[in-house]
């Protein structure tokens, strides 16, 4: 095990299974709660600023993409190919046809998705990112399931149920990526049967029992340096997705000071669980993690 920096500790404690042994284990803060992921006077107050927008093409593990997974989870981020600049017009555009007697939603309804990168296997799930005021909203078009996913970076504000103006929206992604097969075809027909009816996470299933910590892996990271010395300590809130196997497919952080994050996300790439159980099988599961980070 790698050796902490001295009279630096890092405790686990999962809620699920009490407070890990040995030096340094302190009870955890609470998780601060969770963004309502519906917000919808500043997604009118931040696109009303839009001078600008490129769109793209979304692929790979769509879950929660606003979320910070660190280096080790950058394989588990939502990824864009074909990129177009777009004029202020073309935003105009995009940005009144998404706010056009919108009614919104929270985001946590969308159920996450994996996207194949290869373009002879497009899906109609596009990425259009929206500039101004020094400021980025992106919003994910999922045409099968006829929503669009509206965040800036770690904050969820909302999903916009795409109705009506999923055709015209359709179009307008037609003029910026000319060379897209899929947008030369007529739009798929939505499955808002996919989207939950009120889960955290969408794609979470109701488990009869969570899934249980077992390990904390070999090695530990050590203490962060910078941390360390400026003082900085807190509780780090990671949710952890489990899967079947029992090991950690998916991390981010829910909340804790941004100093501590990255180690708090390690830790948590390295544990073993027992899985969650579903009608008496195995299941996928989100869990959340709390890491209580100390200087003595």
């Amino acid at each position: 095990m790698r050796a902490h920096l001295p009279g630096a500790v890092l405790a686990v404690i999962l809620s699920l299974v009490g407070p890990a042994s040995g030096a340094g284990a302190a009870a955890a803060e609470p998780p601060p709660d969770w963004p309502s992921g519906c917000d919808p006077a500043l997604v009118r107050e931040r696109l009303a600023e839009t001078d600008s927008a490129d769109v793209a093409r979304a692929c790979g593990i769509i879950r929660l993409p606003w979320a910070y997974r660190g280096p080790l989870g950058r394989g588990q981020a939502m990824r864009s190919y074909g990129r177009r600049s777009m004029d202020h017009a073309w935003a105009g555009r995009a940005v009144a046809m998404l706010l056009d007697s919108a009614r919104m939603d929270t985001i946590y309804r969308v159920p996450g998705t994996e996207v194949s990168c290869d373009p002879a296997r497009v899906t109609p799930v596009y990425l259009v990112r929206l500039h101004g005021a020094g400021q980025t909203t992106s919003v994910v078009l999922r045409f099968e399931l006829g929503v669009a996913m509206l965040f800036g970076p770690e904050e969820p504000l909302a999903m916009i149920p795409l109705g009506e103006r999923a055709d015209s929206l359709w179009a307008l992604l037609a003029e910026a990526l000319v060379d897209d097969p899929v947008l030369r075809k007529p739009r798929p027909a939505p499955s808002e049967s996919l989207l939950a009816a009120s889960h955290v996470v969408g794609d979470d299933e109701h488990v009869d029992a969570p899934p249980k910590l077992m390990g904390r892996g070999r090695d530990l990271p050590p203490y962060p340096e910078e941390a360390e010395k400026r003082g900085i300590e807190g509780t780090v809130h990671v949710l952890a997705r489990v899967g079947e196997d029992g090991a950690v497919h998916d991390a981010v952080v829910h909340a804790g000071p941004i100093e501590l994050r990255d180690a708090a996300l390690e830790t948590v790439w390295g544990m073993r669980f027992k899985p969650a159980r579903s009608r008496g099988k195995p299941a996928m599961a989100w869990t959340m993690v709390p890491l209580t980070f100390r200087v003595h």
